[in-house]
């Protein structure tokens, strides 16, 4: 809810002098602050920071009555009374004189150049100028003060060490017969019990006291470390009827404060704690709500005893110091928002030893965008701190005032924002904003570039948090100058227009035209106080509010397109005033301080202020809470139990936040436009924060009629609905509805029902500098944005409760979610951890209902191989002794056509099965990637076909060491350099260099271009098989290493062959271009290849077919077809005829091979380089082109004279392509025109597959 927000401010007090800043306290409207120092008092201004009395005292009064010790101030802020060291109470009186007008009044200079040129330049705040006078010094005869309380206008209680609670009036009188003594107030543990105990051990009094009057008590803690709460039945606290309950379970009390809306006491104890406890209703005694506790992650030390605790103004967040330094923040029902202990202080500071931020007193300013902290500078560092004067007197500045600002959700005061899916937060001048729009884009964009499950979970999660960047709306100064602080905030549904309320008036802002609108009238934007909520309702802003100038309180409705004026507004006069608003629809519910729920229809005729308002129903509640404050939402929402008889249409029910119990009271029809009300149902204890959708979408049903509440650190809770499946009779309310908990690790302060996705935000800081004497060594406080998906934790549960169908239900309705098949990973991922993990057996594995559950998807084989290969080879047994085994969805993989997902498992089949049953499997792979053209895989199948030892071949069981890619991997690494020479230079001389078939003498960089997440990346090498070359490479000579095996080349061989195989099976089929991009992305030596097969597969047959393939391939535009119709020489041509166009076109294209520049390429070295000559090879051929080659001149002659007859016209065009094709090509590249025969052994490559079968 609360978030520090940039730098702490350092605020000098020069009034203090050489004296010790002892607390710091504020008045009930928390813009005023009295500073004590041991001599002195101080009055200071919130905003502007400025002090506005002070006065020290006489060093006789502080021989006399000892130095300052605490402070406390009447309710009506018109004095102040000081408690001192020797049990003295000194009142002071503030006054305002009235001839003075006010403070810091700023007038321009007569110099022109001096003036100031803008009205923020100025302070428009009326700074009052008070008067400080000392009026009474009264002796408390009991003994030194150790507590004050005030509890009414006229009286104060104050706690002293002769074990007595003393009354004293404001005019310094005690009120002596209501007088408390410790030992004569009997203690239980509830109020049920009969037996009670006083007190009866010496010297036992109370240290810290806290008064609450919608509590009804004292909360108290004892100098012996008991905590208590004193109460009685009637708020007078007569001694004979006061009681003490025992807070149960805590010996090591050291502090004690109390939160009013919902009624917590909360006590802080020396083991680092805050235990918070509430009063049971039906015992009287004191119960454990929650612990307030820092974990390991958070802390791994003890940060020492709790000396302060603190709620913010509104109840809606807790800050607790410790005594050795540190301040850390709690949600009002115990999640962690900030800590202090982990912030960074520079690499010279041990926060363990001397902590920067040791607090002594605190206070939160108006509306709790201010911590007013006074901090001790450490014990360690006063030494280094201490400077001498001229005349040898030591000057130690010991403490010092810090300012800390923050930024809260609107939902702390204007709990109607939870229809809203836009997160964003209110500071005291500025709003930030943080569209959902933009996560929801990006995942979009992702989603559309790349397959989720190429990535990793990191590079999911990293998409989740993306759209960090706030958008900052600072309120004008017009309007903040006179109303600070920002109050009330309200977004519309479209996140376009944003409306603002301070202490009067109110402001709007359009995000489209970048204005604010205000009102033109500032006497009309005086006169009225918004006091119960801000919201946009179509065109208009609807408020509940207070009229200065009538003294009544009403509902307004301003229009948004119109001025903001009184004329254009509808005005409805209310009988109380209003404290919450909300909206459903067109239905307006209202809760005011007379305890009425009012129900009202809203009807709009124009936009510019007609607007009809009527009243249906008021409900009083009176009975549900003991006070209207205590109310902390109410909402109005379409979730119901089941429909009435006789109801012609349901009707809306109510929920309400009452100290964190969530009621709902359903209404019904009754006798026609009549409603009633059922006996109100708790839902829920703890609740924070409650959402409810706007909408209700048929095909998320579900998901858009769920009840969703955050219940602080019991974690996160959603009210499911659960619709029968068709022909079930109906049941009962229980049976249609379910409450699932699941934790988690962010704060939600906005919820996206239809895409499953939670909205938080979080606390980090920046170190500026590392000088503890600068003002800026504290550091500077960032705001993030975080979120987190959910959809998986509800489908946990519902699997965990037998209701899978729900849950298939559910999942089905966000199978369009881009990150849908993560859900189902996490989902997986978690129970497999947990009970593969777990060290006692579980009686009930869900693992097995899981994966049933995903088996209904289609992405069911991506889910598991994704799950295993992000997760500890030791649970992979446990994974597909449920999943299946990794052969059969291997096969399964390969039988839909899913290739990448199959990939992935041959990183399974390595690890849990032999090296020859992956080899298996990955030729297979090889073959069918390179048939269906995926040249991306084939070559990642290849690199890991080398990979593989061959030792580990004719081994029978499986790898226990093995090397993984980067993406079918647990880690991400760069890529491994192919060349055996740089890996020699990190792990030696593993291997000797393999020396292949006509090898290149070049290793050019290969530079790897970006792809799908479909893909696999490049799986790394091992160093057993490091190559000079990592690519294919059939047309140079094996030449064997005296290290090197015969099994690594016959190996190596077989993958050629295989390749090979595939570039005849192109060419002949004339797919050229998928000759070219399979020798790109192979690096295979294409020219070296083709000239070897010029006389066999490269042989054209039918000539103008094959140059019909080429310009159909490569939407090469044909010549005009006069040059068909013109033989060769016969008619003389001009230089600008279209044949000698085409003549030039044709010599244009040539290719210079001698020439070539010596440029880095992708791919390598493609053979144009290291090609030595076109009629013959410079080196031994291998086995497979000997063998080739022996028919070569049978089978051309052959081909020639099975060779179809043509017509004379076909016969006459080609001898003229020809000729034309053999002036231009033929001249460089020295080629000879033959017919196309494929000439393929395949003896030889039977040979390769009864060798790899097995």
């Amino acid at each position: 809810m609360y978030f520090p927000i940039g730098w702490p401010k350092v605020i000098k007090i020069p009034e203090a002098g050489l004296g010790t800043v002892r607390e710091i306290k504020c008045n009930r409207d928390r813009i005023l602050f009295a500073i004590l120092t041991d001599d002195s008092l101080a009055i200071w201004f919130c905003k502007p920071c400025v002090p506005i009395v002070f006065q020290r005292r006489s060093t006789k009064s502080l021989e006399k009555f000892g130095t300052n010790v605490t402070a406390e101030w009447k309710p009506d802020s018109s004095m102040i009374v000081i408690a001192t060291s020797e049990g003295h109470l000194l009142f002071y009186k503030l006054g305002v004189p009235s001839d003075h007008k006010g403070l810091y009044v700023q007038t321009d200079s007569p110099h022109a150049n001096l003036r100031r040129d803008s009205a923020e330049l100025f302070i428009k705040e009326t700074i009052p100028p008070l008067t400080l006078t000392l009026t009474e010094e009264i002796m408390v005869w009991d003994g030194k003060i150790t507590g004050m309380a005030c509890i009414t206008m006229s009286e104060l209680m104050l706690s002293t060490s002769e074990s007595h609670v003393l009354r004293y009036r404001w005019d310094g009188t005690q009120n002596r017969d209501y007088t408390l003594d410790l030992r004569r107030i009997p203690f239980c543990i509830n109020q049920q019990v009969s037996k009670a105990v006083p007190i009866v051990e010496e010297n036992t009094y109370i240290v810290d006291i806290e008064y609450s009057p919608l509590v009804g008590g004292f909360s108290i803690v004892l100098n012996d470390g008991r905590a208590a709460f004193l109460t009685a039945s009637s708020l007078k606290f007569d001694p004979n009827q006061v009681q003490g309950i025992w807070a149960q379970g805590i010996e090591d009390a050291t502090c004690t404060t109390i939160n009013h809306k919902y009624r917590l006491i909360t006590f802080g104890r020396a083991n680092s704690e805050c235990v918070v406890y509430y009063v049971d209703e039906s015992t009287g005694g004191l119960e454990i709500s929650h612990n307030c506790v820092l974990s390991s992650k958070d802390y791994p030390g003890c940060p020492g005893v709790v000396n302060r605790v603190l709620w913010t103004p509104d109840g809606c967040a807790l800050v607790a110091s410790w005594l050795r330094g540190g301040i850390a923040m709690w949600s009002t029902f115990g999640a962690l928002l900030m800590c202090s202990l982990g912030w960074d202080y520079g690499l010279n500071v041990d926060i363990q030893k001397c902590n920067p931020l040791r607090i002594s007193s605190m206070e939160f300013a108006t509306e709790g965008y201010q911590l007013w902290m006074i901090r001790k500078h450490a014990e360690e560092t006063s030494c280094d701190r201490e400077q001498c004067d001229t005349n040898g007197n030591i000057e130690a500045n010991e403490t010092s005032l810090i300012q800390l600002d923050f930024v809260k959700s609107a939902l702390t005061i204007n709990p109607c924002m939870s229809h809203q899916s836009h997160l964003y937060l209110q500071g005291e001048d500025k709003l930030y904003v943080n569209s959902a729009d933009t996560l929801i884009r990006m995942f979009a964009e992702r989603s559309s570039k790349d397959d989720v499950f190429g990535e990793s979970a990191s590079s999911l999660t990293t998409t989740l948090a993306e759209g960090r960047q706030w958008l900052v709306i600072p309120v004008p100064s017009t309007y903040s100058a006179t109303n600070w602080p920002v109050r009330y905030s309200a977004i519309d549904s479209e996140s376009q227009n944003i409306a603002v309320a301070g202490r009067t008036g109110l402001a709007h802002y359009s995000m489209q035209a970048r204005r604010w609108k205000l009102f033109g009238n500032e006497s009309q934007e005086k006169d009225f106080i918004v006091t119960g909520g801000l919201l946009w309702w179509r065109d208009y802003i609807a408020m509940g509010c207070y009229s200065i100038v009538d003294n009544a309180d009403e509902l307004r409705f301003y229009p948004r397109d119109s001025k903001l004026d009184n004329k254009f507004a509808r005005i409805v006069r209310v009988a109380a005033q209003i404290l919450i608003i909300n909206i459903l629809q067109d239905q307006l519910i209202t809760f005011g301080s007379d305890a009425l729920v009012c129900i009202w229809h809203l009807k709009q005729n124009d936009s510019v202020g007609d607007v009809d308002v009527g009243k249906l129903q008021a409900i009083d509640i009176s009975a549900l809470a003991v006070h209207p404050t205590c109310i902390a939402s109410i909402t109005l929402t379409s979730l119901r139990t089941e429909t009435g008889r006789g109801q012609a249409r349901p009707s809306e029910s109510i929920v309400l936040n009452v100290s964190g119990r969530l009621l709902m009271v359903q209404r019904e029809a009754r006798n026609g436009e009549k409603y009633g009300c059922l006996m109100p149902t708790v839902l829920a204890s703890c609740v924070e924060n409650v959402w409810v959708p706007a909408r209700r979408r048929v095909d998320k049903a579900h998901l858009t009629e769920a009840l969703w509440l955050f219940c602080g650190a019991h974690g996160m809770r959603v009210w499911l609905p659960l619709y029968p499946r068709d022909g079930d009779k109906t049941h009962t309310f229980m049976s249609k509805r379910i409450m699932l908990p699941f934790h988690l690790r962010i704060y939600p302060l906005a919820i996206l029902f239809e895409d499953a996705i939670i909205l938080g935000a979080e606390n980090d800081t920046v170190l500026y500098t590392s000088d503890s004497n600068s003002p800026f060594s504290l550091p500077f406080s960032v705001l993030q944005r975080t979120s987190q998906v959910y959809l998986h934790q509800i489908l946990r549960q519902l699997i965990r409760r037998n209701l899978g169908y729900h849950a298939w239900e559910i999942a089905r309705s966000c199978m369009g979610l881009s990150y849908f098949p993560h859900s189902l990973e996490l989902l997986l991922h978690e129970v497999l951890e947990e009970e593969a993990t777990s060290k006692e057996p579980i009686p009930d594995a869900q693992l097995p209902s899981v994966i049933e559950f995903i088996m209904e998807f289609p992405v069911y084989l991506q889910t598991v191989v994704q799950c295993a290969r992000k997760t500890e080879i030791a649970l992979w047994p446990y994974l597909f002794s449920a999943a299946g085994k990794p052969k059969d969805l291997f096969q399964e993989c390969m039988a839909k056509g899913q290739l990448d997902t199959a990939a992935s498992y041959l990183i399974i089949l390595q690890n849990l099965e032999t090296s020859s049953v992956s080899r298996q499997y990955a030729t297979l792979l090889l073959n069918t990637a390179l048939d269906q053209s995926k040249w991306e895989l084939a070559k990642d199948l290849v690199r890991f076909l080398r990979a593989i030892d061959p030792n580990d071949v004719g081994s029978e069981s499986p790898r226990t060491s093995f090397i993984l890619p980067a993406k079918l991997g647990l880690t991400q690494t760069p890529p491994v350099a192919p060349n055996a020479e740089d890996i020699s230079l990190i792990l030696g001389n593993v291997q000797g260099p393999r020396v292949r078939s006509y090898s290149t003498t070049i290793s050019p960089k290969l530079t790897e271009r970006s792809t799908g997440a479909q893909h696999i990346d490049t799986l790394a090498e091992s160093p057993q098989s490091a190559r000079k070359k990592s690519v294919p490479n059939a047309m140079g000579n094996h030449k064997h290493d005296s290290k090197g095996s015969p099994s690594n080349t016959a190996e190596e061989f077989f993958i050629d062959v295989i390749l090979q195989k595939h570039a005849r099976r192109l060419l002949s089929a004339r797919r050229l271009t998928d000759l070219g991009y399979f020798a790109a992305h192979l690096d295979f030596h294409l020219v070296t290849w083709l000239a070897k097969e010029r006389d066999r597969a490269a042989r054209v047959d039918d000539f103008v077919k094959a140059l019909k393939q080429v310009h159909e391939d490569f939407t090469w535009p044909y010549p005009s077809p006069a040059v068909l119709g013109v033989a060769g020489g016969s008619v003389p041509q001009s230089p600008t005829s279209p044949n000698a166009l085409v003549d030039d076109h044709l010599r244009s294209l040539k290719l210079d091979v001698f020439n070539y520049p010596t440029t880095a390429s992708r791919v390598g070295d493609s053979g144009y380089m290291s090609f030595q000559g076109l009629h013959g090879l410079v080196t031994p051929l291998n086995a497979l082109e000997q063998s080739s080659q022996i028919a070569e001149t049978e089978l051309d002659e052959r081909s020639i004279c099975e060779a179809p007859p043509k017509s004379d016209k076909n016969q006459k065009s080609d001898r003229i392509l020809e000729r034309k094709l053999s002036e231009n090509f033929g001249a460089n590249l020295n080629l000879k025109m033959t017919v196309l025969a494929s000439a393929v052994d395949e003896s030889v490559m039977s040979t390769v597959s009864s060798v790899w079968g097995g």
